[in-house]
């Protein structure tokens, strides 16, 4: 695979904030940036408050200001990366919540799009860190973790 040149750090794009530290996300968002050849990665979410699940976001998230408060810091972060690790994960919310969701998602493709980023993603999803191992072993059982998600990583379209 192709690797960019370290340039100004990895933006991973998650759905919303952890409630509990996050640790796992981090080590392997920061793995992800480590195999794309980039020294640091930041966060950002399409969704500003943490919850239990998304299916808590299905009740809060029905607050479209909500969604618009998070574009400033997505923005400002995307303006400042080099790649961009689409990671927010492939179930989408349901109801009117989609609709802001999906309006989220245009946006940022067309933020991505302005800006000329190059986006990653696992296979061709925009799989969440938490469920990168479980599909890693599936496509290489057998095969460690790093080198399978390094055989994973691949430009989004």
């Amino acid at each position: 695979m192709a690797h960019t040149e370290a340039t100004r750090g990895l933006t991973a794009v998650l759905f919303n904030p952890p409630l509990s530290t996050g640790a796992r996300t981090l080590a392997r968002v920061a793995l992800a940036a480590k195999l794309l050849g980039h020294q640091e990665a930041v966060i950002v979410n399409l969704f500003p408050l943490a919850t239990k699940s998304v299916l808590e976001v299905n009740t809060i998230g029905k607050d479209g200001d909500l969604w618009l408060s998070a574009r400033s810091d997505i923005a400002e972060r995307l303006a400042a990366s080099g790649d961009v690790l689409l990671a927010y994960g492939c179930q989408e919310p349901v109801g009117e919540v989609r609709v802001h969701f999906r309006a989220q998602i245009a946006w940022l493709r067309q933020r991505l799009h302005d800006l000329g980023s190059t986006t990653w993603s696992v296979s061709d999803q925009p799989r969440h860190p938490s469920r990168w191992q479980r599909h890693t072993a599936r496509s290489y059982p057998g095969m460690p973790f790093d080198k399978a998600l390094e055989l994973s990583l691949q430009q989004a379209q």
